[in-house]
């Protein structure tokens, strides 16, 4: 089974277990968020872990496991609209054009895509996994709206995974977010080298401020890089 392959401790068997049937990402990305979770947490990495694209929670729960192991401590924010991707606008291309149904107007209206609402979400990390509910925020809502009020409350940020797939999103997120990014804080994208928008999005924020850290891969789609401070 694939959730067996090449593990090399219970704790990280059992997180992958658990998130299995509540994640679209793929054994190997699945592996990673608990390896970087794993090392942010273990090399004192100040500030808390950061989600923005949650639909069932399966990496969430990834990270959440990851810290009842190393971070008992360190709080865990999940952002998402709980309906659904938004639509896409003209720089995310002709295939999220397709994908959602031939709209791209950019609207804050549900395309009816990666939809879950919250309360699933929130009974299966809180309720099935015992996630400590002091320390799991859910931040219900689209980014445009939730991301820009929230993000000055948040503090240092040790991981960040964005998996919001549009330009839109993901801009958002990296323009809010990744300046809280601690020194030696990890930023995962997700779907970089799938959707047009997110890597677009991704190539220009870092050409503006003038980020080198290396683009690590982490499969075919998914990447990952350090901040060095």
């Amino acid at each position: 089974m694939w959730f067996l392959k090449g593990l090399p401790s219970p704790w990280r068997a059992r997180a992958l277990f658990h998130a299995k049937r509540y994640t679209m990402t793929n054994p190997e990305r699945c592996r990673s968020l608990w390896d970087l979770s794993r090392r942010a947490l273990r090399s004192g990495t100040p500030g808390c872990f950061v989600e923005c694209g949650v639909w069932k929670g399966g990496s969430a729960a990834i990270m959440g496991l990851a810290l009842q192991r190393w971070g008992a401590s360190t709080n865990l924010h999940l952002f998402d609209s709980f309906q659904g991707l938004p639509e896409p606008t003209e720089e995310d291309g002709v295939a999220a054009r397709q994908y959602s149904g031939g709209r791209n107007s950019g609207s804050l209206v549900s395309i009816h895509q990666c939809k879950e609402g919250l309360e699933p979400v929130r009974d299966y990390l809180l309720s099935r996994l015992k996630l400590p509910a002091e320390r799991t925020h859910f931040h219900p809502g689209w980014f445009q709206h939730t991301i820009p009020q929230i993000a000055p409350t948040l503090g240092p940020i040790a991981l960040l995974r964005l998996d919001g797939d549009w330009y839109e999103s993901t801009r958002i997120c990296l323009e809010h977010l990744y300046p809280l990014l601690s020194p030696g804080g990890i930023v995962i994208l997700d779907d970089y080298n799938f959707w047009e928008g997110c890597r677009r999005a991704t190539d220009e924020y870092r050409q503006s401020r003038g980020l080198t850290a290396e683009i690590q891969q982490i499969d075919a789609e998914a990447v990952f890089w350090v901040n060095p401070g």
